[in-house]
């Protein structure tokens, strides 16, 4: 049985939006006066990239349809969690929460 266009959507999505929680590719800054951290500072470049294609995964699960059963409306749900989960991973990773 062959996997469904949305279903390959979704799981590269998922691995995208999640799989810079477990992997750092990126740069951090961390300044110590008198033995107290008063800097520290994180930018990871991978997870920004992953959760932009994340967004961009998410959008074409919600608006690019090749059959009438892409358009149902438990695809556009999961396309809204997925961009969702991209914009939380671009925030976390470019340190911003």
């Amino acid at each position: 049985m062959p996997v469904n266009r949305q279903v390959k959507l979704l799981v590269a999505g998922l691995v995208c939006a999640l799989l810079p929680y477990a992997l750092f590719l990126g740069i951090t800054q961390t300044v110590v006066v008198n033995g107290q951290v008063t800097v520290d500072n994180r930018l990871d470049i991978g997870g920004v990239v992953a959760g932009v294609a994340a967004i961009a995964i998410g959008w074409a699960m919600a608006m690019k349809w090749e059959t009438e059963a892409d358009r149902a409306t438990h695809w556009r749900i999961a396309a809204a969690v997925v961009a969702a989960l991209g914009a939380l991973q671009v925030l976390i990773s470019a340190d911003l929460l």
